[in-house]
């Protein structure tokens, strides 16, 4: 999947690379994906894309899910690059979702994504993305407390720290630019750490984009109201255990006091932010091309983190929820 195949499939993508924030010589996207897996010295191993100069090439991330990236190819010689961490839902992995997180990255994002405790694959190609139980029954979320999965606030605190002190990361990534991006329980670990959890608050986090995020345990006590940072909720149609707590007038949506975005995608379960959405499809170009969703999920979400973390204030505009069951937005700072 080459910068020249994306072009004709891409037009709104294509305007946000053209929109771009880096602008020294070889340093506006689309750039090419770097691809290399880390280990945080004293946390988890992750999988990290970042923008690169070298080629990509055809990439097998595990014996049935394939990209296009340039393994261990060189950073950019560009300063200011935003990071986003991605956090997996229960039973996922860092690379559970390589449609979107290779697919920001050409637009200039590093993405950096640990696998979890609670993993059943890995960023390695092992394993297979699988349902697991949680520390408590998600069908009781007001059970839940901090100390819940605590264990993944853990890990994505570890992630930024060493995107912040530990080469080639340090000096390349602007610390004023993070952006935390998760799916279901990795929505819920990035509610908490936005203050949804006080004892949690991670004040590096400046945006979240949140793919049908299990938001339950912060509904009640008006937890949400205490998430200062935006946030773009997003959920699917047949979703059924998750997105109607985002909707509505009690949903997660209406009880967050930030600037905050809600769409809904036509059709779609709660594993369409996964590699699931890609099935039948050779490729991850193969699946941005054909699958609609897919498409929505980075265009909508790309969108959203240009606003929030290179701060162009009128980037949302550019959309208008077209192809969306449901779309909503409360942005009074624009």
């Amino acid at each position: 999947m080459t910068r020249h195949h994306l072009a004709p499939a891409f037009l709104v993508l294509a305007a946000l690379a053209a929109a771009a924030p880096l602008s020294a010589a070889g340093c506006r996207a689309p750039f090419s994906v770097g691809f290399r897996i880390e280990q945080v010295p004293g946390g988890p191993k992750m999988a990290v894309w970042y923008p690169t100069s070298a080629a990509e090439k055809d990439f097998a991330y595990s014996k049935d899910l394939s990209g296009r990236v340039a393994k261990d190819g060189p950073l950019v010689d560009c300063d200011n690059l935003p990071l986003l961490v991605f956090s997996h839902g229960l039973g996922g992995c860092g690379t559970q979702s390589i449609f979107f997180t290779e697919q920001i990255t050409r637009l200039g994002y590093v993405v950096m994504a640990p696998d979890h405790h609670d993993a059943s694959c890995s960023v390695d190609g092992t394993g297979t993305l699988s349902l697991k139980a949680s520390e408590k029954s998600l069908l009781e979320p007001q059970k839940w407390t901090d100390s819940t999965h605590a264990d993944r606030r853990r890990d994505i605190a570890a992630v930024i720290d060493h995107a912040t002190s530990q080469s080639p990361w340090r000096g390349r990534i602007d610390p004023s630019k993070i952006g935390g991006a998760g799916h279901s329980l990795g929505g819920y670990t990035l509610l908490g750490m936005a203050g949804g959890w006080p004892a949690w608050r991670e004040p590096r986090l400046k945006a979240l984009l949140l793919f049908s995020p299990y938001a339950m345990p912060f509904l009640s006590e008006e937890r949400l109201a205490r998430v200062r940072i935006p946030v773009m909720y997003q959920g699917a149609q047949l979703d059924i255990a998750i997105t109607p707590f985002l909707k509505g007038k009690q949903g997660a949506y209406a009880m967050s006091k930030s600037n905050r975005y809600l769409l809904e995608l036509k059709g779609g379960s709660h594993f369409e932010w996964t590699n699931l959405v890609c099935i039948g499809e050779k490729s991850v170009g193969d699946c941005l091309r054909k699958r609609n969703n897919a498409r929505l999920i980075v265009t909508y979400g790309a969108t959203f983190l240009e606003r929030f973390l290179d701060r162009d204030r009128k980037a949302m505009d550019r959309l208008k929820g077209s192809g969306l069951a449901t779309y909503q937005r409360a942005d009074p700072s624009k």
